[in-house]
Parts: structure tokens; C-alpha cells; sequence
């Protein structure tokens, strides 16, 4: 088939624009999805035909069952496992988003020549290849298996950032909705609290109805070509933070959340032993709870969620003030999605 020619655009923002542009594979809220914010369940329905009729929707979700959430438990990659991964590649590689995702980042020298195998290749070692975790304890994750699919670790939901998977899940009853901030949540962004199979994710954005292959290119070329953690682009008429992680060179964790919600309060935590920064951040943004307010020395408030002095220390951690909570309601845990 002919290839789709994109013009080559000068700014990130630009391309992000683009591919939202190009994402035909969205589907329609109130037509093929509805949502209710105040229900017992997320999704109120799904058109799982035109999920499954759809061929990166239907390779996407063939990959789902291919991991085992907890952290802990080494990952095993089996050759059926890579080619399912390569064959969801192969599918996204079809569609004009990836295309343009690849025509912009070729035009700025981060991938190189060859969309069908070089680009493919980029893409595999990006998202699907095991890297160990940042802590050393031995076991290895991919970019993938965190972002879309979700990990567990003491309790505490760590990624799981997909809508698809977050209704599948919901399906089958492992995934209990729980709460959701109205604040930070539009017809295509959504920030949630929820259960997982036993574990907390007390808050995490997620997109609504976007195709895999749209979310796998805006963060890779977010990635690739963002020079902060954190891009502000254009999503139709809406600014939107493209939050993409890195550790070691290797994606970390990516996700979207809305313009102008979250701010920033300082919170007092205690590390424990040997873990990574990300993991610190996993671990406190669902396990700490809140032990009374107070003001910091530059006027802003913090959180006290730690007793041992010895090994307090201070960190940044970004909270949606407007909710409240931190003041009122000192015994729920401190978190919202932009914490991994």
C-alpha cells in the first residue's frame, strides 16, 4: 500500500497535535464508550466489537496476558510472547500516526533510516526489552509491561495507565473503581482511584478511547525528543502534560494528565533501605498516610508522613490543593497520578 507522507513539523508540540489529528482508530465517546465518574464501575459500556474488529486494538489486548504483575517475580519473555509483541508493532507501523510519529523523528536524527525494520527495532528495544529495575534486587521490567499493563508491588498499584486495560480488568472483576478527582478529568483524560486486585492505585490518569498505537507514538516521541520529564502540547483544544519518565536511559513510566489542576506541597518522607527513586515514589504515593498539615519555611503547606527523624527527608510531591483533602481529611493517603 502507499505510504502516508507527513510534512515535517519543526516543534514537539506540533507532531503531538498531529497525531492526535491522525488517530482514526479514537473511538467515540457516548457512541462507542461511555463513562460514569460517579458509578460503581468506570466504564458503563464498551463496544468490544469494534475493539476486536479493530487489527492494533485486537493485537494489543493479545498481548495483555503475556505478564506477571508482581514485581518481585522474575519475567519470563517466551519466543510466543516476543512474537506477539512484534506483531502488535507491526500492526501500529500500518496506521498514519506511526507514520508521522517516524517522519518527524527521522527529520530530527533520533531514529534511524528503515520505518518497516529499523524504526520496528527502535520501537521492540524501547518498550518491549527487559531492563533490570533501578533498586538491583535482580528482576527486570520493560516500559511496556509498566505503562499499559500494570505492576504490583507491597500493596501498591504502580502504573497501569491504558483505559483498555482498566476495562478489561473491570470486566473481570479485578479492578474495583473507587474514586475520581473532576478537577483533572475531561472527555478525554480521566484521574481515578482504584483496586486492583487487592492493591491501591489511589490516584492515576489515564487517556479515554485513544488507539494503542496513538499513546505508543506520543510518548515515544515525547521520549525521544522532549527535553524535560514533562511536554505541555496541544490535544485538539486542550493543553495537555505528556509526562514521560526516564531511568537509565529507558522509559520509566508515561502518562497523560490536564493543564493547570496540580500543585505542589512538601511532604516529609521516610526512604527505605536500598530502594530507587522511583520506587520510593511508587511506594510513598500509595502506602503513607497523612499525620497532620503545617507550612513550610517558603509558606507552602506539607504533610508529615513519616515518625522516624533519623531518616526523614524532604520531598516534593504534587497534589491537587483545590480538593482539600489535605487539610480536612489528614488520614488519606497522599497521592494523585503524578506519582508512578
Amino acid at each position: 500500500s502507499e505510504q502516508y507522507v507527513v510534512p515535517i513539523m519543526g516543534s514537539l508540540s506540533e507532531v503531538c497535535s498531529k497525531l492526535w489529528e491522525l488517530d482514526e482508530n479514537r473511538l467515540k465517546r457516548g457512541e462507542d464508550y461511555r463513562i460514569n465518574l460517579k458509578g460503581d464501575k468506570l466504564f458503563a459500556f464498551v463496544n468490544r466489537k469494534k475493539l476486536a474488529e479493530i487489527p492494533t486494538f485486537s493485537a494489543f489486548m493479545d498481548l495483555l496476558d503475556n505478564y506477571n504483575a508482581e514485581t518481585s517475580e522474575p519475567e519470563e519473555v517466551t519466543e510466543r510472547d516476543i512474537n506477539k509483541s512484534r506483531a502488535f508493532l507491526n500492526r501500529c507501523l500500518e496506521t498514519k500516526v506511526m507514520e508521522a510519529a517516524y517522519t518527524f523523528l527521522l527529520s530530527k536524527r533520533l531514529v534511524p533510516v528503515g520505518y518497516k525494520k529499523a524504526f520496528k527495532e527502535k520501537l521492540y528495544n524501547l518498550w518491549f526489552q527487559l531492563h533490570p529495575r533501578p533498586n538491583g534486587d535482580g528482576t527486570k521490567r520493560s516500559a511496556f509491561e509498566h505503562t499499559f499493563v500494570g505492576e504490583t508491588r507491597k500493596g501498591a498499584v504502580l502504573g497501569l495507565h491504558n483505559w483498555v486495560r482498566f476495562f478489561g480488568e473491570e470486566c473481570q472483576g479485578n479492578v474495583i473503581y473507587k474514586s475520581c478527582r473532576p478537577q483533572v478529568c475531561d472527555d478525554h483524560i480521566v484521574t481515578v482511584g482504584f483496586m486492583w486486585n487487592g492493591n491501591t492505585k489511589t490516584f492515576g490518569s489515564l487517556f479515554l478511547g485513544t488507539s494503542p498505537e496513538f499513546e505508543l507514538a506520543i510518548y515515544t516521541v515525547c521520549f525521544l525528543a522532549g527535553q524535560e520529564e514533562e511536554a505541555t502540547v496541544k490535544l485538539g483544544n486542550k493543553s495537555v502534560t505528556i509526562v514521560t519518565y526516564r531511568k537509565n536511559g529507558q522509559i520509566g513510566a508515561c502518562y497523560p494528565k490536564l493543564q493547570g489542576q496540580l500543585q505542589h506541597v512538601l511532604i516529609q518522607v521516610e526512604p527505605e533501605e536500598n530502594s530507587s527513586a522511583e520506587e520510593e515514589h511508587d511506594f510513598l504515593s500509595q502506602s503513607y498516610t497523612g499525620r497532620g498539615t503545617s507550612t513550610g519555611q517558603n509558606g507552602s503547606p506539607y504533610l508529615q508522613v513519616s515518625s522516624n527523624p533519623s531518616r526523614n527527608r524532604d520531598v516534593r510531591l504534587p497534589i491537587d490543593l483545590d480538593d482539600g483533602w489535605a487539610y480536612s481529611k489528614p488520614d488519606r493517603s497522599c497521592c494523585n497520578c503524578t506519582i508512578l
